[in-house]
This record gives C-alpha cells, structure tokens and sequence, in this order.
C-alpha cells in the first residue's frame, strides 16, 4: 500500500491509470481508491468534488505530459517531416503504441461528456490548429491544412478503438506510421 503522502499529481496518475482501465463510467470509488491507496475520506480530501475532480485532475495530467512531451515536437527547428514523425511518436508512445485507450473516447461517453466535452473540445481545436499551422508552413492553405489536422486526428482516435475492439494494436500502429503523410498530402 502507498504512503498516504502522495502528491496530489501522483494520484492524479494512478486516477488517470484506472480511467483508462475501467473508462471513466466503470472507474468506481472503490476502485479509485485501491488504485490509489487511498481510503474514500482521502480522495475526497484531493477532490472535494468526487469523481469530477478526479477526471479533472487526470486529464489535467494528460495536459502536462503533452505539454512537455507531445507539443514541443511542433516548435522544433526542423523540416515539417520530421517534426510530425516526432509528434506520431510521442502520441504512439502516449497510447503505449496503441494499448492504451482513447481518452478522448473515454471522456465524452454518457456523464463524462457533461462535465468534460468543453475541455477536450479545446485541448482537441488546440491541438488541430497547431498541426495544421506545421502543414502549412509546407505550402499547403489554411483551410486544407485544418481539414487535414482534422482528419489526422479523426483517423488517430478511430485506430484505438478499432485497436481495442480488434484486439490487436495493428490499425493504430499503422496509422502512427501514416501520420505525417495524411498530414502532408502524400
């Protein structure tokens, strides 16, 4: 059993763990707190709001690990290529190369999309318009360039769950190693 003095972001990682084990909808209390450690009076001590906060807090903590490891790959001084097979691999590795649930997925279906559709509607417009800002360093019009951001990601989420209802990690992986192309037209 863990130290009850774990940070706040530490139990934030093992939330986020059991949500993309059981979804956000079959994540219980019980289970959060054996993931946890932590006794039920103790998560409510992190999150006085329940199961909102939690979810809250995990995808806060989705939003530092693609701050420090996903977004940077854009910004690099590089060719366009070659920051997009950066970025394909840093989601790739996100995703456990295609083991680990879509988030997005997870987060949207029945309550969950109440509370947190607007957030992953801007984290999902955020990161589409900073793909499509690379694309079109290549030449390639704005509006081209979103709509293929968009498709980008669209085919991206799909590959998970057709990934998880196949049982084989097959379709994610090859579309990782599409990515850059879908982006750039080839």
């Amino acid at each position: 059993m863990p130290a009850p003095s774990l940070s706040r972001e530490e139990v934030a990682q093992r939330i986020l763990a059991e949500f993309r084990r059981s979804g956000y909808q079959g994540a219980t209390l019980a289970s959060l707190s054996e993931a946890t450690g932590l006794g039920k009076s103790s998560l409510y001590h992190y999150f006085p709001n329940g199961k909102t906060d939690m979810g809250t807090a995990a995808l806060e903590a989705v939003g530092v690990w693609f701050g420090e490891h996903v977004m940077p790959t854009l910004a690099e001084d590089a060719p366009a290529e070659k920051r997009l097979k950066k970025f394909s691999a840093a989601l790739s590795e996100f995703y456990a190369k295609g083991t680990k649930p879509c988030l997005t997925d997870l987060f949207t279906i029945g309550e969950a999309g109440e509370f947190f559709q607007q957030y992953l509607k801007q984290r999902l417009g955020g990161l589409i318009k900073a793909l499509a800002a690379v694309v079109v360093e290549t030449g390639v019009p704005a509006e081209e360039a979103s709509r293929r951001a968009e498709d980008a990601m669209i085919t991206m989420h799909g590959s998970l769950v057709v990934s998880r209802a196949l049982g084989t990690t097959a379709p994610f992986v090859r579309t990782m190693r599409n990515f850059p192309g879908v982006l750039l037209g080839e």
